[in-house]
């Protein structure tokens, strides 16, 4: 099987394992992709740590609906597994084909959030997928939709800007901007950028070290998040775990 990085430069990644795959993710990645006119590659990642814990002699499964517990077994995991990275190819083909993206899907080993640790080989963007896209679903249910830029004002992280303002040409959006410690050193060119879409945009100022506690807060959610390799602020696993949306990183 090709390894996560020896894929065509430029590309998209959407990187999903069983629990966090969804089709929303798929739709964020595959406009993300029909946008910037790159290859998207698909990555199901069979979580390491799911697999190691199912093989010890203590590991049981137990149903929530009856609380009956059963003995686990690799080869039972590795067929549900199958199943879900099946359901991903195939909404990842559709959704695709559908918008003449081209597109390529690949099963590797390990954890969803290492692809968010280090930057994916020759990807402009990775993302990393999330089950909880609700917010990405009922646009009615709130007033504005809600994007975390934890992140420098580059190029690569406008155009994923740009990118996510086609994607809700109607709809108003909240844009957070958190940085590591001290002022954002891009301050001025987010201002910039914000005039062109004065009326669309509101943008909130949050100080990089107090993102994890918004995180917890009640009603705190996001639609997605942008998160640069680069990004100084608060422990980056931590970040990773607390966020209950898409991730888009960049180099």
């Amino acid at each position: 099987m090709a390894s996560e990085t020896d894929s065509a430069p430029g590309r998209v990644v959407l990187a999903a394992d069983a629990g966090s795959y969804s089709t929303a993710s798929v739709n964020l990645a595959v406009a993300m992709a029909a946008s910037a006119g790159s290859l998207l590659q698909g990555l199901f990642v069979e979580d390491e740590d799911l697999l190691r814990l199912t093989g010890l002699p203590c590991a049981r499964e137990i149903t929530l609906t009856t609380g009956t517990r059963r003995n686990t077994s690799i080869e039972q995991l590795q067929r549900s597994l199958r199943l879900v990275a099946g359901e991903f190819k195939r909404a990842l083909q559709q959704e695709a084909q559908a918008l003449r993206v081209p597109w390529r899907f690949d099963t590797v080993r390990g954890r969803v959030r290492d692809f968010g640790l280090k930057p994916t080989g020759g990807a402009a963007f990775t993302i990393l997928a999330h089950a909880s896209t609700h917010r990405l679903q009922h646009a009615q249910l709130r007033a504005a939709r809600r994007i975390l830029l934890l992140a420098r004002f580059t190029e690569r992280q406008t155009r994923a800007l740009e990118m996510l303002m086609a994607l809700y040409p109607r709809e108003h959006i909240e844009l957070t901007l958190a940085t590591g410690d001290g002022e954002h050193p891009d301050r001025d060119d987010t201002l910039l950028w914000l005039k062109r879409y004065a009326g669309r945009v509101t943008l909130v100022e949050v100080p990089g070290g107090e993102v994890l506690a918004r995180l917890t807060r009640p009603g705190s959610g996001y639609d997605c998040a942008l998160l640069s390799h680069d990004y100084a602020g608060e422990d980056r696993l931590l970040l990773l775990k607390s966020l209950n949306c898409p991730i888009i990183l960049s180099a």
